[in-house]
């Protein structure tokens, strides 16, 4: 009899059987088990192989993949940076009066603008009667359980969660369509508090506002609002406005805050400007570079998992047509004149003064040579980058989705070989093991005819016992 450790499968892919046998022999079944399942996996360890290969190169293409799609998300930084608010910036000639933002609708212009008055907000003050609050947390303007708010007539039922000046507070606050907001103040001295609520109006203006319990009118109003009033250009109409954040032009927002006396204008100049596209410029360098970095990756020596890969040369192509672009109808030509140089490494360099001397000042030129998604500088970078991230017919996406479909179909196949050798195993393990059985049977019954031979030459030969 005898029990037989199994020696592990090839491909580490089969789970091995042990062969228990009770014959003499089961150490030969053991080797034979394990040799007919190795030889059932020598087509299973290829498809493995190829797995494996095929998992490094999806890695691999993942990898540029990723880099591909930032570079596009550069290119399109690059069209925003010209073809946007983002060209544009905007100066006032007195910051202390006004400050300026820009939406993606803003045209370039030159505004004169005159403020007057920066209005004030309505001011109101909880008249301190019927009840003193020393303790906000703790009490409240009115022992009722709700109130009614009425601004410009409109009336608004407040129902606090405590019955707390703190918690009236947040009643008033917690809703931004009553156009007003709530705070506390204290009007007496720190050893003997006096806490008032405090409503102001969200708007510039003579805005009524109003606070009762039922029984009694709560608030004071302290001061009346007014809106704030300026010109512009010149133009005699004083216009006003109930916020100091005022639209001058499309897409230009004034934020007020100071005013310039009468006939003593400040300068909105909003102009064409190529600080976003330097830096757009210098983004796209890096995303370019990042590609180049992983292009290389697969070369030389240590070449990576897509080491003669048709879609390397593809990639090398597409950088070729974005690094060689020129344009000799402007008065910037090629990317050196935007400061992007191409190193011996195949990597784009960015130098700011090169790109100050050139297009620094030259919105025109720089505009011209870049173009647009169909034209110019843009299309040719995003042509070359569809030929490779296109979702339907791009290089990089189809060999991926090549590759996926590859590893399906193998993880398939796999899986049926492995069930199939296992199958195949279990199956010779049986048939061995009726056989191994049969032998010891044979092997038992052979020494038990031994030992009758040799009880009756005992017995016949008395001497030799």
């Amino acid at each position: 009899m005898g029990s037989t450790s199994s020696t592990p499968s090839a491909s580490g892919l089969i789970t091995p059987l042990t062969f228990t046998g009770q014959s003499t022999y089961s150490a030969q079944f053991q080797q034979v088990i394990d040799k007919a399942v190795q030889i059932q996996e020598i087509p299973l360890d290829g498809m493995a192989d190829q797995a494996n290969a095929d998992q490094s190169r999806q890695t691999a293409l993942e990898s540029l993949d990723q880099a591909l799609t930032t570079l596009q998300s550069a290119v399109t930084g690059l069209q925003s940076a010209v073809g946007s608010s983002q060209a544009l910036s905007a100066t006032v000639s007195d910051t202390s009066v006004a400050s300026v933002s820009l939406a993606s609708n803003a045209t370039t212009g030159v505004y004169q603008l005159e403020v007057d008055s920066l209005g004030s907000a309505t001011q109101t003050v909880s008249t301190g009667a019927p009840q003193t609050v020393t303790d906000p947390a703790s009490q409240n303007i009115s022992n009722a359980s709700s109130f009614t708010l009425t601004v410009n007539g409109t009336p608004t039922t407040i129902t606090p969660t405590t019955n707390t000046l703190d918690g009236l507070v947040s009643a008033i606050n917690d809703d931004a369509s009553l156009g007003v907001s709530a705070s506390i103040v204290n009007v007496g001295s720190s050893g003997s508090p006096d806490y008032r609520l405090a409503v102001q109006s969200s708007t510039l203006g003579n805005v009524s506002i109003g606070l009762s319990d039922g029984a009694n009118n709560l608030l004071n109003t302290i001061s009346t609002g007014s809106e704030a009033t300026y010109k512009v250009d010149g133009l005699p109409n004083t216009i006003s406005s109930d916020s100091d954040s005022i639209t001058l032009a499309q897409g230009v927002t004034v934020n007020l805050l100071g005013t310039t006396g009468a006939n003593n204008p400040i300068t909105v100049s909003v102009g064409e400007s190529t600080a976003s596209a330097q830096t757009a410029l210098q983004t796209f360098a890096t995303a370019y570079n990042a590609v180049v970095s992983q292009l290389a990756a697969q070369h030389g020596q240590n070449a990576g998992a897509l080491s003669g890969d048709s879609v390397l040369q593809v990639a090398q192509q597409a950088l070729a047509s974005i690094a060689d672009y020129s344009n000799f109808s402007g008065s910037v030509t090629n990317l050196s004149d935007l400061g992007l140089d191409l190193d011996t490494s195949g990597n784009l360099t960015f130098n700011a003064t090169e790109f100050e001397q050139n297009a620094g000042s030259n919105f025109t030129g720089l505009s011209q040579f870049l173009g647009t998604a169909t034209s110019g500088f843009l299309e040719v970078a995003t042509s070359a980058l569809n030929n490779l991230e296109d979702p339907t017919v791009g290089a990089v996406k189809a060999e991926e989705a090549s590759i996926t479909q590859d590893l399906t179909t193998l993880n398939t196949n796999i899986s049926n070989e492995e069930s199939s050798i296992n199958q195949f195993q279990q199956n010779l393990v049986s048939q061995l093991s009726q056989s191994d059985a049969m032998i010891a049977t044979l092997q038992s019954q052979v020494t038990f005819f031994q030992g009758l031979f040799q009880i009756e030459n005992n017995i016949s030969n008395p001497s030799n016992g």
